[in-house]
């Protein structure tokens, strides 16, 4: 697993970060919401090898939202 980030990093983050999604960056920085994986895909695993790696459940869940989806 990823190390934490240092303040030095995070808030370099922030400057290359649209000043509309600082306050999203920073909440997910403390630990108080979930990255896009985790909010879409809730059961992936990382795999070094692989990266994400979801169940069939999901994608298929996934594969009908995006039929679905109005764009």
């Amino acid at each position: 697993m990823n190390e934490p980030l240092t303040p030095n990093e995070k808030e370099n983050l922030l400057e290359h970060t649209a000043p509309c999604r600082q306050k999203q960056a920073k909440a997910y920085l403390r630990g108080q919401v979930p990255g896009v994986m985790q909010h879409y895909a809730p059961d992936a695993t990382a795999d070094p090898e692989q990266g994400w790696v979801e169940s069939d459940e999901t994608v298929h869940r996934l594969a009908h939202w995006r039929e679905d989806s109005p764009y």
